[in-house]
């Protein structure tokens, strides 16, 4: 079902970014190209942000590096612990805020929004706000005892943090917190699409006593401010969420520049569903994790693989919660999937499902733009697409939106090898009942994450990434600090 366009209202606080051009702090004087940025649901513009140029790049990356060198990277580590959690008490205060920014800009459900990627996010803080004091090296033992030999782990300096439009705000505090609790300034350049969160973040970081400089926020293309970023010589590393297309030129640059990179990339994760499951909770999980946010999240469950004895039973819950859902604006009360991101991507989107005429897939639910009241938005309706073969573009490639794909399969030897076929690594689902094989398959698909009879389960302390195409690195977790620091070796005569 959907419902209709809403007049609700944003806060007060919210709407101050919404009423004419915003820039980042230090481009109040921006001078250059204004980006519109649109809302989703209804094709109409909600402000525009700056494009930021190279010299504003420039000039924030300077500012970044004197924070690190004269304030921030000088800070005792209790005096960064007391910031940071000061920090995550002011995002969950403003929490319906931040939220109604993500809303607003991505089309998201607001009230998901607000309990889940706000409540990520404060957690991301909370925890790495207990990380600064605990920052140690290690004493190492050598041949010669007269020496005495340790190390120490220190901040980079200024790191380069690009996210994605898909989690603005949750995906900058997985970057930010842990670079700022090792000690590093950060300069975050947010999609132009879902800008608003990440500039209001780096105001309350302000409020919250971090010094000028240390979170600084650049706005634009990625061909204009995110270049400028990358290469600036004052940036030494560089964590990105995004495409692979992207990634993969972000990891040649960093290369040929010797900087330090991680990637979070894309996926084509496989749900896999054996017949000695609790069958009606993994289909419905399975429904539930392909289309949340539109389908538009890089562990969304897209491929569902079923053991062939319980696939009817399957279509039947799957088909069933699409039909469920609450189609409608992100700040609509009751909407439970919003609009695609743009119109060029609903249009890519819709080019997966009418890429699977007449190759022997099928689709079963959905499959068309979604119009009436909501024709002005990017809303594409749930789609199933059943059997399509495994190296067919809707199997094989990140549709990144609410098209979930439905194969079946024979045994556990064919399961690994469909399952593993795939450039991509990033998460796994697997629903058995038996113990046996849940860590036999557990241990042998190509995933970052897999998680067993559950799926989306997601912890600050839990490390998180991908293998293969899906990226290089780990956020989230001790891994998540670690790679924002680097180890000094000292020696010292006896």
């Amino acid at each position: 079902m959907t419902v209709s366009q809403t007049d609700a209202r944003l806060l007060p606080e919210a709407e101050r970014f919404t009423s004419g051009p915003v820039a980042p702090r230090g481009a109040g004087d921006h001078q250059g190209e204004w980006i519109p940025t649109l809302d989703p649901s209804t094709g109409r513009e909600i402000t525009t942000i700056a494009a930021c140029s190279a010299e504003q790049v420039d000039a924030t990356v300077r500012s970044a590096h004197q924070a690190f060198t004269s304030s921030w990277g000088r800070m005792s580590p209790y005096a960064r612990e007391r910031v940071l959690h000061r920090l995550a008490d002011l995002i969950e205060e403003h929490s319906l805020e931040l939220a109604q920014y993500d809303a607003l800009e991505s089309g998201k459900p607001v009230a998901f929004v607000e309990a889940i990627d706000i409540g990520l996010a404060v957690e991301q803080f909370r925890y790495y706000a207990g990380w600064p004091t605990k920052v140690t090296g290690a004493v190492v033992a050598v041949p010669d005892t007269s020496a005495h030999v340790y190390t120490t782990r220190r901040p980079y300096g200024v790191v380069a943090a690009i996210t994605p439009w898909n989690f603005p705000l949750c995906q900058a505090a997985i970057k930010i917190a842990p670079a700022l609790a090792a000690g590093n300034a950060v300069v975050v350049k947010p999609s132009e699409l879902t800008s608003l969160s990440t500039l209001r973040l780096a105001e309350l970081a302000l409020e919250a006593g971090m010094p000028e400089g240390t979170l600084s926020v650049v706005t634009g293309p990625g061909a204009g401010a995110g270049a400028a970023l990358v290469a600036h010589p004052l940036v030494p590393a560089i964590s990105f969420t995004g495409s692979e297309a992207v990634g993969r030129r972000l990891a040649t640059q960093a290369g040929a520049d010797l900087k330090h990179i991680s990637l979070e990339l894309g996926g084509k994760n496989p749900t896999v569903v054996f017949a000695d499951a609790d069958v009606p909770a993994a289909a419905a999980m399975a429904a539930t994790t392909a289309f949340f946010y539109t389908g538009q999240v890089c562990f969304a469950g897209s491929r569902l693989m079923v053991e062939a004895s319980v696939l009817d039973e399957v279509l039947q819950v799957v088909h069933d919660h699409a039909r469920d859902l609450v189609v409608g604006p992100g700040l609509a009360p009751g909407s439970t999937m919003g609009p695609l991101v743009s119109a060029a991507h609903r249009d890519k989107v819709r080019g997966y499902v009418e890429g699977v005429a007449g190759s022997g897939a099928r689709v079963t639910t959905g499959g068309n733009d979604i119009g009436g009241e909501l024709a002005d938005g990017f809303f594409f309706e749930p789609t199933v697409v059943l059997n399509p073969t495994d190296d067919s573009p809707v199997a094989s490639e990140e549709v990144f939106g609410p098209v979930l794909v439905v194969q079946t399969f024979r045994d556990e030897e064919e399961l690994l090898r469909r399952a593993n076929g795939t450039s991509f690594g990033l998460t796994a689902g697997l629903w058995t009942n038996d113990v046996r094989r849940a860590h036999r398959l557990a241990d042998q698909l190509q995933a970052g994450t897999v998680w067993v009879n559950t799926y989306g389960d997601f912890n600050a302390g839990a490390p998180w990434g991908g293998t293969k195409a899906s990226g290089l690195g780990r956020d989230c977790g001790p891994d998540g600090l670690g790679k924002y620091l680097e180890t000094k070796t000292i020696w010292m005569a006896g």
